[in-house]
Parts: C-alpha cells; sequence; structure tokens
C-alpha cells in the first residue's frame, strides 16, 4: 500500500460524513478481541518460536498497529489488565457472563464435576442457556446484537460431534479440496449450524463463524486464519445498524492461536499472509476484500518500515480494524462507539493455562469519543470479569438476577483513578491464585482421584511421552507440558511471589514470612468461601472454620 493511501486512512479518523445521526443516547459496544496474544513487549527484532508480539501500544517497537495505538492513545490505555483464567472458552465465559469461569452450570462441566467435587477449570466451560449473559442483557435492553469470529464457548458436545463429523454435520475428508462443490457446500451447511446456534444465547445475527480453534474444522485447506472474512461480517452487521437502536458487536479473531501466522515455511507464511483468501470457515468462496490493501503490501509495508515482518500479521489486523472504524463513521455512530481492544489470555513464554503473567496479562485499551478523554491511562488492576458490569452499567441496566464477580468500571473510564479491586482472584485446572500490587500466591491442589494417584506413586501420563510424578493443571497434555517444561516451580504446592522485586516469579518465598503467608491464605478463603461445595485440598477444612 502507497504511503499516501495509508496517510488517508489515518486522517479519516478525524474526517467524517455519517449517512445518518444515531438517535440513541446508550453507547454502542465493539468488542475486539485477539486470541492467544500477551501483553509483554519483546526487545528485539525477532521473536522465539511461540512467541505472539502485543501491539504498539503496549510498547513493542517492532509491530506496526498504527489504526489501534491511534485509538489507544485518544482513549484509555489499561496498563495492568488480566484474566480470570487464561485459556480460550473459560476466558470468553467470564468475558460475557461478569462471573469467574468455576461458576459454570454448564452441561459437560457439570458432568466432569458434579456438585461436591473440586472443579478442573479448563476448555469445557460453556454459556449455559438458562442463565443470563452479556447478549441476552444487551438484547433485553433494546440492543441490537452481533457474533463475529472465534466462539469456543457454547456446547462442547456439539463441537465434539463436528469434530468426528457427526450428525447434524456433514463429512468431508481432511485433505479434501474445499473448491470441490460437493466439500464446499458440506462446510457451508456446518457453519450455518454455528450461526444459527449462537443466536440462542442472545445474538440477532452471527457470522463469519469458527465454532472453536481453526484445527477444528478438520481440513488441512481450511486450517489457516482469514482476517478479511471475518472483518467483512463485522462491517455487514454494522452496516444493517438502524438509527433507533443502539449495538454491541463481539468481534473474536482467530490471530494469533495456532497455527501461528508467524510460521515460516521457505519465505511464506502459510497459516497467516500467504494462506489462500478464498478460503475460511464456510470452505471456499470469491469475496471481493479490494477495500483492503493485499496480503503483499502489507507484508512490503512492515518491511519498508524495519519492523519484524514475522509478525506483520498485526498490521493485517490493524487494518481490519480501521475498515470497523471506518464503517462506524460512515454510519455515524462512531462519536457514540466504544470500541475495545484486547485478547483473550496472553501465551507469552509458553504461560497459557498457568497462573504466571505470561498467560494472565493481556493488552486492554478502550476508546470512545462521546465518554473517554485522550490520552488517559488507568494503571490500576482490572479483570476480564468486569467487562460484562461495565457494559451494563453503561447500556442503563442497573439489576441482573445473578450476581457478578466483576465490578463496573464507568467511573474508571470518566476519569477516576480510585482501585476498583483490592485483589485479583485466578483459578486454572488444580491451581488457584490470589494477587495484589505487592505479591502473588499460587495453591495447587488435587482432586480426590488424582491425589490417590499421587500418593500411590503412580506416574501421570504425558505429552509426547514426558511421564510426570505430577499432574498438570489442565487435561490438555500439551498445554501443561509446556506450562510446566520451563517453569521449574510449577508443581510446587504453594508458590509466593514479591512481584515488586521478582516479577518474573523465580523466587518462591512462601516460607519465608509466615504473616505474609497467611495473609494470603486468608484471601484465598475468602474467595473459595463464595463456591458453594467445591473442596480444594485441605481449604475445605479451612473454609469450615474461617
Amino acid at each position: 500500500m502507497s504511503k499516501c493511501l495509508r496517510f488517508i486512512t489515518l486522517v479519516s479518523f478525524f474526517v467524517t460524513v455519517p449517512l445518518f445521526a444515531q438517535k440513541t443516547k446508550k453507547p454502542n459496544i465493539v468488542f475486539i478481541m485477539t486470541d492467544d496474544q500477551s501483553v509483554i513487549a519483546i526487545d528485539s527484532p525477532k521473536t522465539g518460536g511461540n512467541e505472539s508480539r502485543p501491539f504498539g501500544f503496549n510498547g513493542d517497537t517492532y509491530v506496526h498497529t498504527p489504526v489501534i495505538d491511534e485509538l489507544a492513545r485518544n482513549g484509555m490505555i489499561f496498563t495492568k489488565a488480566s484474566v480470570s483464567t487464561p485459556v480460550c472458552s473459560a476466558s470468553r465465559y467470564s468475558i460475557m457472563t461478569g462471573r469467574y469461569a468455576g461458576r459454570c452450570e454448564g452441561k459437560l462441566f457439570m458432568k466432569q464435576h458434579p456438585e461436591g467435587k473440586m472443579t478442573r477449570v479448563e476448555n469445557t466451560v460453556e454459556l449455559e442457556e438458562n442463565r443470563e449473559n452479556l447478549a441476552k442483557l444487551l438484547q433485553q435492553a433494546g440492543y441490537k446484537t452481533g457474533f463475529v469470529g472465534k466462539s469456543h464457548i457454547i456446547d462442547h458436545h456439539l463441537l465434539a460431534k463436528q469434530v468426528k463429523q457427526e450428525a447434524p454435520f456433514m463429512k468431508y475428508d481432511k485433505k479434501a479440496d474445499p473448491k470441490s462443490p460437493e466439500v464446499n457446500k458440506a462446510i457451508h451447511h456446518n457453519h450455518e449450524i454455528w450461526s444459527k446456534r449462537i443466536k440462542d444465547f442472545g445474538f440477532d445475527y452471527a457470522n463469519g463463524i469458527y465454532a472453536a480453534n481453526l484445527r477444528e474444522l478438520f481440513n488441512d485447506s481450511i486450517n489457516i486464519h482469514n482476517v478479511e472474512w471475518k472483518n467483512k461480517a463485522a462491517l455487514e452487521f454494522i452496516e444493517e445498524v438502524n438509527e433507533e437502536e443502539p449495538f454491541f458487536l463481539y468481534y473474536s479473531e482467530t490471530i494469533p492461536h495456532g497455527p501461528a501466522p508467524w510460521i515460516k515455511r521457505g519465505n511464506k507464511y502459510p497459516h497467516g499472509l500467504d494462506g489462500n483468501p478464498s478460503f475460511n470457515g464456510e470452505g471456499y468462496d470469491t469475496n471481493d476484500y479490494s477495500y483492503l490493501p493485499s496480503r503483499a503490501s502489507i507484508k512490503q509495508e512492515v518491511k519498508n518500515l524495519g519492523k519484524d515482518v514475522d509478525h506483520a500479521w498485526l498490521t493485517w489486523f490493524d487494518y481490519a480494524v480501521g475498515a470497523v472504524v471506518e464503517k462506524l463513521k460512515e454510519k455515524g455512530v462512531y462519536e457514540n462507539t466504544i470500541i475495545v481492544i484486547t485478547s483473550d489470555h496472553g501465551n507469552f513464554d509458553d504461560e497459557k493455562a498457568t497462573l504466571y503473567e505470561g498467560g494472565l496479562k493481556v493488552p486492554l485499551a478502550m476508546h470512545w469519543p462521546n465518554g473517554i478523554k485522550p490520552n488517559s491511562y488507568y494503571k490500576e488492576m482490572v479483570q476480564n470479569i468486569d467487562f460484562a458490569p461495565t457494559f451494563l452499567d453503561l447500556a442503563g441496566i442497573k439489576k441482573t438476577k445473578e450476581p457478578m464477580d466483576g465490578v463496573s468500571l464507568k467511573k474508571v473510564l470518566k476519569g477516576s483513578k480510585k482501585e476498583v479491586h483490592e485483589f485479583l482472584f485466578y483459578e486454572i485446572g488444580f491451581a488457584r491464585g490470589i494477587e495484589t500490587k505487592e505479591h502473588k500466591y499460587i495453591a495447587v491442589r488435587y482432586d480426590e482421584k488424582s491425589q490417590k494417584r499421587v500418593d500411590a506413586g503412580k506416574w501421570f501420563e504425558g505429552y509426547n511421552g514426558h511421564d510426570h510424578k505430577l499432574p498438570h493443571y489442565v487435561r490438555n497434555g500439551h498445554l501443561g507440558y509446556h506450562g510446566a517444561r520451563n517453569h521449574p516451580l510449577y508443581f510446587e504446592k504453594n508458590q509466593l511471589f514479591d512481584m515488586v522485586k521478582d516479577p518474573e516469579e523465580t523466587e518462591n518465598i512462601y516460607n519465608e514470612n509466615t504473616k505474609l503467608t497467611k495473609k494470603y491464605q486468608q484471601l484465598m478463603l475468602k474467595k473459595l468461601k463464595s463456591f458453594p461445595n467445591r473442596p480444594f485440598g485441605e481449604y475445605i477444612e479451612m473454609i469450615n472454620d474461617f
């Protein structure tokens, strides 16, 4: 893309020619989320094999994300944003409900964790049909609601049928060519099933859907990221907006989750910018994406700027966000729209599915011309459980049937610098965590079955033959193996870190200060007590005495 055309794109942030003025005073919400992107900037022109770079506004100087960075600068940047559970389904559940993932009552989750049993929170968490969620509540309040992109948040039993290619899904071979009319029809049919099903959870519009990760499409050709396909669906939803109703768009990207868009074969990125743009979650099509620059020009632009071309996928995504901004302006709704840029969790240093910072901390910026002053920063702790109560508060919804664990950030968006959380609570698999400004406490306890196996000295089968003496936090052997491999303290029963002196969490000080240890045990008890009939090691007896 020429420098002139890129300049026009950025200037258009300040020049609008709206088609109509929206009458509603309630803010529109465009929630844009990447997948597996940490907030940690990498001070190197090249990254390791599993490392995703963050955005420019996070301090990484080797990426080119001018649109997103401009939104962040003219809005609010959150410097201490975390998720409560660092895996996809669980984090998305908390975003959409304001509840900790351990409160899930989904069919599969309850089958795995009947009442009275310890929960092992991971990717079996899902939205419940009979409980409130953000989309349902906004829909009831008059919002038009849209869902675009990755789901991985509903019907895990149905997802299993898709992977096995059982009814109601149509079959096709993993090596099949999506260009084949028969194969294309089958993939399109399966996409329609998910699009219709998602609407049952509070969405008026659903398109550009991935049921879960790309590999769950079970076809080699479409196991690639297609930013344009999802972006076109997002623009279509905004185009349908009318002047009477506010809207909520949940826009969930698949990048940079594996297959990583920076994987290189020869001089090509087969799962990213060099993938076939006609292959997507519906199979094969010939959509017109000419409103965005070509993928080749994006790579060249990043190269010309001296940035990391392996992470030109970020510029690809940045252009998609820019197209959303342009559409909002064209429709005359930009000024009253909250645009959120974040990720479902991190994966720095293989810390996904652990309670270390690389898995928990995420990028977060909010832009809202009518409601947030430019160049704003919030330097206190916030968490993904805060999104739902914040958006509901801004929409004028003061009460819900079910309590939420998160808090509204409305006052923060208006300029308050006061802390909204004294401490944060985390959960993943067999681990629970507490974090304050100064320290983080991680407790690892096993369910009854696993503990008996440990006591008997039996080993646990591991990923690619890497058996282990103690069980990983999660059932996913791949995630567990990588999470434990680089972290010597991973299996420690009690871990306490001084986050001021030791932000990389290398020294366990649990046994060094009895008073400090007791403080964090008490904070852990306070949270665990709010999960009735859910034991957690010896803490269940401590709760009864608490």
